[in-house]
């Protein structure tokens, strides 16, 4: 998987490419799915005259709540957060990278300055996959 990645003893950049790489595939096969749900009009036609209240999904990918919206139907998201920041930048809630920890990075809010390097990292590689995964959308 993605996450056993971090424990091969490749060199560092051979790992950030080869998880881009991975990353990249992962996307266009979810955005696949997504499409031929979309353009399955005999499903979505099933889906709308079935009278939904909402659609329940997970926000990590935008393909629930474009089905909610073609469905004019409330998004209700069941995550703890959402991807990208978009949580921390919708509320303008500030979350300094040097204190707040980020959700992967297993930190406290009590970090060496070594786990806030880490910490600024994955804030920055964040923003490139969320482009990498949300770009096609």
């Amino acid at each position: 998987g993605l996450g056993l990645e971090v424990f091969e003893k490749k060199p560092f950049l051979q790992r950030v490419v080869k998880t881009y790489k991975r990353v990249k595939k992962d996307s266009a096969l979810l955005l696949s799915a997504c499409s031929h749900l979309l353009y399955d009009e005999e499903l979505m036609a099933s889906l709308a005259e079935s009278g939904f209240d909402a659609v329940l999904t997970d926000p990590f990918l935008p393909c629930g709540p474009i089905v909610a919206l073609r469905l004019a139907l409330p998004v209700v998201f069941f995550l703890n957060s959402l991807p990208c920041g978009l949580d921390f930048q919708g509320t303008r809630c500030p979350s300094p990278p040097s204190y707040v920890p980020r959700v992967l990075s297993l930190n406290s809010d009590h970090m060496t300055f070594l786990q806030r390097v880490k910490n600024m990292l994955i804030l920055v590689s964040e923003g490139f996959l969320c482009n990498v995964v949300y770009s096609p959308y």
